[in-house]
């Protein structure tokens, strides 16, 4: 409602021609049979039923009349150009249909007609001719194997696909990769009353892609709200980098489906492990500002508060209830969504005794079940006044029916009157307990969204502050480090692939690699036998650990690598002889044995990199140790990080309770541990050579104190880097 507009000035090429595709002065409809329920027959009537204003051309092979009216047999022979051309025809006929939409002018077409990519390489290769012919011309292209496109604004009225509903017209714009989901969803913003301004079904993406509707939205005076229902991504960074800039100004609302963690478990480093797709498409809109949504249904609960109510300034939320048990479930999911159930202000409290002498003014307002229009009307507008609330929900259970609607009206007017008298805007849910048709709630002219149960309207209220919080957040670019060396990183890398291909590297390799970047292990010393190992011990200092250094890349403690806490010279050499047994039984090579002092204070964490095939290097942190894929606590952004990412990866994490002072304890050196993670990220930016890297544990010490990277695996080879465009 109150979201602001971006300028108008366009933000790439990808986005030229999309204005033909959402207002078309023209458009013809290659395939309209006689037959009702063919594709192309139902495009055809849904653009005359709905009111589309321009010229509606039907294509049929023979050039007979249909629908009462005349046809024309190709899109050449109609007399006037042709802005936008939709296709409906079998697939062995749709490239020729291409053809004869060019020479007759079209700017934008799309094919709704299935059986291209995905089908398999013959369907592939067609596709790929589609989109050489496509190009050539300069014409853009929604599809093939799609839904249509949509314009909902009322100087259009556009429904150029297959869907029997039109939705309401609004300020919601919607792209959808599936076109059966797509149906669904336009029927969905029917019934929710969601208005929308735009909707298309991309379908195979073959030009058209989200990332380019996301740019043409930015642009578009109509849209205030972007959803998205995405299968896959073609170039996740373009799509982080649109919509990091879309999202500072229209909220942009996602549902990702595929979220499970197959193939996760063949990963061999901890980070890696932990690291499945989905965690990166988290990392991704998390960083971004997009809000996700588990559910279509929570999509429309996310639009409709987006689309009619202002962003919320903070956190603080009132409930006004007449049924004690909705309003106890209201404040349980309001604190569980990360909201704060307000106390009321002493101010609010006496205004609303004044007003309600008869209730206990707290928050959650409980006005029983014989309150009426007056005292939902003055209760509302006390409340939505108050300087300690930033947003309202409103729950109202019915339980006479003939009073009903007179509530209903005096809930409106309340809203009203509490909006003139309140400092700044507020959000306002609605929440009618068994009502499940998501009726109207007016406050005069303006529409307030309604939620079947409190939990669903909590669960949006949290999404939405958390969002306007990221959106007030300051910009931040990646920290500044001037003591790296990024060449001498990346001559390392390609040096052990040119050697040995995709390698893990060895502990002297990994010490280089680390310290171009300003990380150092902890100091160590490599040797080569029992007499030197007991030498080294000795002068490093008892206790010490020992462990086995070796390019096979294992993780140490599982082939017994690794020995804590050793005091004394017999047990030093005791420990270096049945590491060497233990290697050699696995097979395993021995590159060195390495000597450390043991470290007794501080907390294990790890920091990691990881790289996705499709959306480039992780940055992860969390708690570390030998457990550290059971602790399942790592935490992931996509490089680069900058300083607010670093913030928010350490206080996502159960590690961070554990580094602030608590009885006696004193608190961990955070600012060490952000330096490291600055510099991982860094890394995981400048070296894409890096497949995986593990710190791990790195021992984040007390407050002044720094941190010891007492462990490290790393392994480099070429990234499968899936960046299309």
């Amino acid at each position: 409602m109150t979201h602001a507009m971006a300028d108008s000035t366009p933000k790439s090429p990808r986005t030229a021609g999309l204005h033909t595709l959402f207002e078309p002065a023209s458009i013809a409809v290659i395939g309209v049979s006689r037959q009702p329920r063919g594709l192309g027959r139902r495009v055809f009537d849904a653009l005359r039923t709905n009111g589309f204003s321009g010229p509606v051309y039907p294509i049929t092979r023979d050039g007979r009349e249909i629908a009462g009216g005349r046809s024309w047999p190709t899109a050449s022979a109609v007399e006037r150009r042709i802005d936008l051309a939709v296709i409906a025809v079998p697939r062995q006929s749709v490239l020729s249909a291409v053809d004869d939409c060019i020479a007759a002018g079209a700017r934008a077409i799309i094919v709704i007609t299935a059986g291209f990519a995905e089908t398999g390489p013959e369907g592939r290769g067609l596709q790929d001719a589609l989109v050489q012919k496509v190009r050539a011309a300069g014409v853009r292209l929604v599809g093939p194997n799609c839904m249509g496109v949509l314009n909902a604004t009322a100087a259009h009225r556009m429904n150029a696909s297959f869907s029997p509903k039109f939705p309401p017209p609004g300020s919601l714009a919607l792209s959808s990769q599936s076109g059966a989901l797509g149906i669904v969803i336009v029927d969905l913003a029917s019934r929710r009353q969601v208005g929308m301004s735009a909707f298309a079904s991309v379908g195979n993406k073959a030009d058209v892609s989200g990332n380019d509707l996301l740019e043409y939205w930015e642009d578009d005076p109509n849209t205030t709200v972007i959803a998205l229902y995405l299968e896959s991504f073609g170039n996740p960074r373009r799509f982080a980098q649109i919509a990091r800039r879309v999202a500072r100004h229209k909220p942009i609302i996602a549902v990702k489906s595929g979220r499970t963690r197959a193939g996760a478990a063949a990963a061999s480093s901890h980070t890696a492990s932990l690291a499945a797709s989905d965690v990166a498409v988290s990392a991704l809109f998390h960083q971004t500002g997009v809000i996700r949504a588990d559910t279509i249904d929570e999509m429309f609960d996310l639009a409709a508060c987006f689309e009619m109510q202002p962003l919320p300034a903070g956190a603080r939320v009132a409930i006004v209830t007449n049924a004690g048990g909705p309003g106890i479930l209201a404040a349980d999911a309001c604190v569980g969504a990360g909201l704060t159930v307000v106390e009321f202000g002493e101010r609010t409290r006496q205004r609303l005794a004044s007003l309600l002498p008869s209730l206990h003014a707290v928050n959650p307002l409980d006005m029983i079940a014989t309150a009426g229009p007056d005292q939902y009307r003055e209760a509302i507008a006390a409340i939505l006044a108050a300087d300690e609330v930033d947003a309202l929900m409103i729950l109202y259970t019915p339980v006479d029916s003939t009073g009903s609607q007179a509530v209903v009206d005096a809930i409106g007017r309340g809203i009203t009157h509490g909006r003139h008298q309140a400092s700044r805007p507020k959000p306002v849910l609605g929440c009618l307990m068994g009502d499940e048709s998501h009726p109207r709630l007016m406050a005069g002219a303006e529409q307030i969204p309604v939620y079947t149960f409190p939990e669903n309207a909590a669960r949006a209220l949290g999404r939405i502050v958390r969002y306007a919080r990221w959106r007030r957040s300051p910009e931040r670019g990646p920290r500044v480090l001037r003591d790296i060396d990024i060449v001498a990183a990346r001559e390392l890398c390609q040096g052990v692939m040119k050697a040995r291909g995709s390698a893990w590297l060895t502990d002297e390799e990994i010490a280089r690699l680390l310290g171009a970047f300003g990380l150092a292990m902890t100091p160590s010393r490599a040797v080569h036998s029992q007499n030197e190992a007991v030498e080294s011990a000795t002068a490093i200092g008892f206790p010490v650990v020992a462990k086995l250094s070796s390019r096979a890349g294992m993780h140490k403690t599982e082939v017994g690598g690794v020995a804590l806490n050793l005091g004394t010279p017999d047990e030093v050499a005791a420990a270096v002889g049945r590491m060497e047994r233990d290697a050699a039984r696995h097979g395993l090579p021995v590159d060195a044995i390495v000597i450390q002092p043991m470290i007794t204070k501080g907390l294990e964490t790890v920091v990691g990199i990881a790289h996705d095939r499709q959306f480039g290097a992780l940055v992860g942190f969390g708690l570390g140790g030998v457990d550290v894929e059971a602790l399942e606590d790592m935490q992931f952004r996509m490089a680069p990080l900058n300083d607010s990412d670093i913030s928010e990866v350490i206080e996502a994490s159960r590690a961070w309770k554990l580094m602030q002072a608590r009885r006696g304890r004193p608190a961990a050196d955070r600012a060490a541990l952000e330096d490291v993670l600055a510099r991982v990220a860094r890394l995981a930016e400048s070296v894409p050579e890096i497949l995986e890297l593990d710190l791990n544990p790195l021992i984040v010490l007390s407050a002044g104190h720094g941190c010891h990277i007492v462990d490290a695996r790393a392994r480099v080879g070429a990234a499968d880097d899936a960046r299309k465009s």
